[in-house]
């Protein structure tokens, strides 16, 4: 490419070349809780040079597995050239049992299928504050403005 140095001389892939990979595997996943929800109001800010912005306003019930209530928040949607939409969301939790949990969510949509390749949860309860530190991801699908995704942790 021009501009860029052969690596035997350039700093950066001398770096590169010393660089360790860290490897981790997720030993095994339970379900957390099944999202079922519907998108509430969508707002459109045009075609932007780099792809299509949409705030995706939703709400729902989480049920099954270890976390039950609602959800609700907005997912700021960058729809790309390429056909993948990145997923931006920041939401909100009341347990069943009043518990108030923040929610920061990051990940694909294509196709129909969603995929939460992040999932962040915090709370100061005592009862769900194990959240804070879980590795969580998600799974699901959209049609129209209905939406359903598994969540799963590590356990």
């Amino acid at each position: 490419m021009p501009g860029i140095p052969p690596c035997e001389t350039a700093l950066w892939c001398r770096e590169l070349q010393k660089e360790e990979w860290i490897v981790f595997s997720i030993n095994r996943l339970e379900l957390l809780s099944s999202f079922k929800g519907k998108v509430t109001e969508l707002i459109y800010f045009g075609n932007t040079p780099v792809g299509k912005r949409f705030d995706a306003y939703f709400e729902g019930d989480l049920s099954g597995g270890v976390l039950s209530g609602k959800m609700r928040g907005v997912d700021y949607i960058l729809s790309r050239s390429d056909g993948v939409a990145e997923i931006s969301i920041r939401a909100a939790i009341v347990t069943h049992d009043g518990v108030n949990i923040s929610v920061v969510i990051a990940g694909y949509h294509r196709d129909g299928e969603i995929k939460d390749t992040y999932v962040k949860m915090v709370t100061g309860n005592e009862r769900y504050r194990w959240l804070t530190s879980a590795i969580i991801i998600g799974k699901g699908k959209s049609a129209s403005e209905q939406l359903e995704i598994d969540y799963f942790y590590e356990a």
